[in-house]
């Protein structure tokens, strides 16, 4: 990318149209407001959640009647912004065109960057055809799940530990938390073992 095109503020179209390397080495960007913003390569336990995520997706997704689909690293832009703003959720279910669920893995530093993910949950909920966000925890079995209304406000429930499930009403799926965090390394005890 040149020197002018790297003070130019770019549309989500654009950013989205780019082939993602023209940015630097950074494993995934995102653009916000306009400026492109680069992400560090995730954790082991990331990706191993991600994995675990998508198995769990791909297993139950295959045949849906709707044609929904698991993705991982799709771009999905707020329709009701200036369309200066496209997120790359760790996750997503599409359905024909549209986004419709976004799965986010929340690192320990995000956790302190609060703002930053409150922000990104807000675009998220701006996505035309987004009626589901989770984020899953990486260091601890829980996920938080916002779920657009019939009103359009978006209700909260949070869940946790091996017995819990993970349903997403949109797609009529249920899936353990247990079998997404299957593979990924938890802090204390291995599974199995008693503390």
């Amino acid at each position: 990318m040149g020197t002018a095109e790297k003070t130019r503020s770019l549309t989500a179209d654009e950013f989205l149209a780019r082939d993602q390397r023209e940015f630097g080495d950074a494993w995934r960007y995102e653009l916000v407001d306009g400026r492109v913003l680069a992400h560090a390569a995730p954790t082991p336990a990331h990706g191993a959640i991600v994995a675990g995520l998508s198995a769990a997706l791909g297993a139950r997704l295959r045949g849906h009647a709707e044609g929904c689909r698991p993705e991982a690293g799709s771009g999905a832009a707020p329709a009701s912004r200036q369309r200066s703003t496209a997120r790359i959720p760790d996750a997503m279910v599409r359905c024909g065109e549209l986004p419709r669920i976004a799965f986010e893995v929340v690192s320990a530093s995000e956790l302190k960057a609060w703002r930053e993910r409150d922000r990104k949950r807000l675009d998220l909920q701006e996505v035309e055809g987004v009626q589901e966000i989770v984020e899953v925890y990486q260091d601890e079995m829980a996920a938080h799940v916002y779920r657009k209304t019939a009103d359009g406000s978006w209700a909260f429930e949070a869940l946790g530990g091996p017995d819990a499930a993970l349903k997403l009403a949109s797609v009529g799926l249920e899936i353990p938390l247990a079998e997404i965090y299957e593979f990924a390394p938890l802090g204390g005890p291995s599974r199995g073992e008693e503390a």
